[in-house]
């Protein structure tokens, strides 16, 4: 592969990365506020991420010299695995937050 193809895969792996953050910050900001809030922060935040993202890669892909296919395959791949982890994180941090404390020996 070329140099222009890594440096475009790269790039389009950057911004996914970018993203991911963003999400698990929201994520944390989210399970520190009450229920209502939660569904607030984590849909107004998705919602602005992806319209973010995708104003992005529109003119990136519109107006740059990057070699389009690579540069969508690094975004892909990495936004995929971002999201997976942001899924499971906060399935497991709600689950945390909403399972009752388990009794020890001592409280019996």
């Amino acid at each position: 592969m070329s140099e222009a193809t890594w440096i475009s895969a790269l790039s389009g792996a950057g911004i996914a990365a970018f993203y991911s953050t963003a999400a698990t910050l929201l994520g944390r900001l989210a399970m520190r506020s009450s229920q209502q809030t939660f569904m607030m922060i984590v849909m107004g935040g998705t919602v602005a991420r992806m319209f973010v993202a995708m104003i992005i890669l529109t003119l990136i892909i519109l107006f740059a010299p990057v070699d389009k296919m690579a540069f969508v395959a690094g975004f892909f791949a990495v936004f995929v695995v971002g999201l997976t982890i942001e899924v499971m994180t906060l399935h497991q941090k709600q689950k945390a937050a909403s399972e009752p404390p388990e009794k020890t020996a001592d409280q019996s």
